[in-house]
């Protein structure tokens, strides 16, 4: 007999925790207990049944067996976590999928900042930024057109009559632009 297929919904929702305000405290204990035993027993069952697919995931993003083996078991610990709210009516494996990417996400962030430490302090070149403020002084000096078209043509590599299109204005006056710039720019120099 075939397995019936299961649909997968984006994300777990969580119940809202039944409030019984006028039954007893011997009853509410009843009812918490009630829940926790059923949570247990769903919480069991989606183990069994996507503990193969939620490894099989985060080996394929990790490319590490022991790593994968850590971060499946951490990702159904958070489950037992919640188990108390989590509606189980709902698909539960794109919760655990979602919850182990982001478990594998931290691991690289943490063993990028092992190995590469903090960056050096950069050094500061006072040539390079006497450089860069003559620059600015210079493209102060083009109109907007101008400074538009050669950041957008010389510096993004946008293509002129792309560049005429988004500006509203012809190729020609592009062109033009960029020629004008280029001889203020070649006398600031």
């Amino acid at each position: 007999m075939a397995k019936p297929r299961r649909s997968y919904r984006p994300a777990v929702k969580f119940r809202k925790k039944a409030c019984v305000s006028a039954a007893p405290d011997v009853f509410k204990g009843m009812m918490v207990e009630a829940t926790l035993r059923e949570s247990d027993f769903l919480y069991e069952r989606t183990f069994e049944e996507d503990w193969s697919s939620v490894f099989k995931f985060l080996l394929a993003w990790t490319n590490d067996w022991a790593a994968a083996e850590d971060l499946t078991q951490e990702t159904f610990l958070r489950l037992w976590r919640s188990r108390d709210r989590v509606d189980w009516s709902e698909p539960v494996l794109p919760w655990l999928l979602v919850t182990g990417r982001r478990l594998a996400t931290d691991r690289f962030r943490a063993l990028r900042r092992r190995v590469l430490g903090t960056p050096p302090p950069s050094t500061f070149d006072d040539s390079l930024h006497d450089r860069w403020l003559d620059v600015q002084a210079a493209m102060a000096g083009l109109s907007g057109l101008e400074r538009t078209a050669v950041v957008m043509t010389l510096i993004l590599s946008t293509p002129t009559a792309e560049t005429a299109e988004l500006l509203g204005t012809t190729p020609g006056a592009i062109r033009a632009a960029i020629a004008r710039a280029r001889e203020k720019l070649e006398d600031a120099r």
